[in-house]
């Protein structure tokens, strides 16, 4: 990867890469009104965004033609997803949000967290939820306190 930055993305451009990965994984390419629809933006704003993102060598982006990834943007964005999605499942299951409060929450913090402690909440997230569902006891406990606060 380029660095621990992410190339040094911002979030709008961590959004992007996400969304033309998920375009890519499920029909093998994006196009631009796609994923400006996706993003809720204007195909200029997309099309800057873009620009950037192919600059940064994470995508492959000529005006008018499909948008694929490059092998270091579809690694990044499985990463940025990889996040995201942990951090929604720690939120409903552990911390028992509604899923929407969750995906809104998990967008957030997603951009902001460092990798040590995306990492360090992942080990907790993967030791609670194993204790969670094996100690009917914890489980309760855990229950109680978080619907009482």
């Amino acid at each position: 990867m380029c660095d621990t930055n992410f190339c040094h993305l911002t979030p709008s451009q961590e959004n992007y890469l996400k969304e033309i990965y998920l375009e890519v994984t499920e029909k093998g390419y994006a196009k631009i009104t796609d994923i400006a629809r996706a993003l809720n933006v204007k195909k200029s704003s997309a099309t800057a965004a873009l620009n950037i993102l192919s600059e940064k060598k994470l995508i492959h982006h000529v005006p008018y033609n499909q948008i694929t990834m490059t092998d270091l943007g579809s690694e990044i964005a499985a990463v940025l997803i990889r996040r995201y999605e942990t951090m929604i499942s720690f939120f409903v299951n552990i911390l028992k949000l509604k899923q929407s409060e969750a995906a809104e929450n998990s967008c957030r913090i997603e951009h902001i967290m460092s990798e040590k402690l995306f990492k360090k909440m992942t080990l907790f997230y993967q030791f609670t939820k194993e204790f969670y569902e094996t100690n009917s006891e914890y489980r309760k406990r855990l229950d109680t306190f978080l619907t009482q606060n």
